[in-house]
């Protein structure tokens, strides 16, 4: 079968901005249509990642994933790459690049993404918008001849946006939005899901903080799940 074209219930929506020499303990998870058999799936990823240096981050992570009616498995490893292009807050956007590898273990597949990414913050809000380019580096698995036609071409062009407003730091609503433009030969929109969120930062002390987001979305489009909750826990400290 051929990976789902659809961002997994625990994507999450990534900074171009780069914490040197910063440490992160992250939970991601969620889950989408679980009660669809074909389309359900909960999945959660462990995270750990660093400031390498001051305009290069990494994070390396597995994800752990289940399907009705299915037992839960580690499907997939991922290190992925922050470069960040500006020094933060000097212009109006704040640009960078972001890089990763991904390793299905199950399909024995390859992908690498990449792409750049884009913040800017007037008053009391924060917008993101990322715009990635997926390739598939190894070959569908064996019997999956209609998978170019199920979502698994080769190449893909996928995107996330977010937007939160300040109302205190542990506090901040917002907005956020994963979508897929398919193959970039043919454009069009093949997923987009959209629904509130929330964010939060809380300081322990000694340059230690626990910081938080969530977002429950729905689908808008026939090859999007109809539900999804996603959220993200991530622990810092340098």
């Amino acid at each position: 079968m051929a990976q789902s074209a659809y961002a997994g219930p625990a994507s999450v929506i990534y900074s171009p901005i780069v914490e040197y020499r910063e440490w992160e303990f992250e939970l991601k998870s969620g889950v989408q249509d679980w009660g669809n058999r074909d389309e359900g799936e909960r999945a959660a990823k462990l995270a750990v990642g660093y400031g390498v240096a001051p305009r290069w981050g990494v994070e390396v992570e597995a994800e752990y994933s289940q399907t009705p009616g299915h037992v839960a498995h580690v499907e997939e490893f991922e290190f992925e790459n922050i470069f960040q292009l500006t020094e933060h807050g000097e212009h109006w956007l704040d640009a960078g690049i972001f890089a990763e590898l991904e390793h299905n273990r199950l399909e024995n597949m390859n992908t690498a993404v990449l792409g750049p990414m884009f913040q800017t913050e007037t008053g009391h809000t924060q917008t993101n918008l990322n715009i990635y380019l997926k390739r598939r580096l190894s070959a569908l698995p064996e019997g999956d001849e209609a998978g170019e036609e199920d979502g698994g071409a080769r190449n893909e062009v996928v995107y996330q946006a977010q937007w939160k407003y300040n109302l205190d730091p542990r506090f901040q609503p917002g907005l956020q939005s994963f979508g897929s433009l398919g193959d970039p030969a043919h454009l069009h929109s093949q997923e987009l899901k959209i629904g509130p969120a929330l964010f939060g930062v809380t300081s322990l002390g000694n340059g230690r903080n626990l910081r938080y987001n969530a977002a429950l979305m729905g689908g808008l489009t026939r090859g999007t799940p109809d539900t999804t909750f996603r959220m993200q826990l991530e622990y810092e400290f340098y």
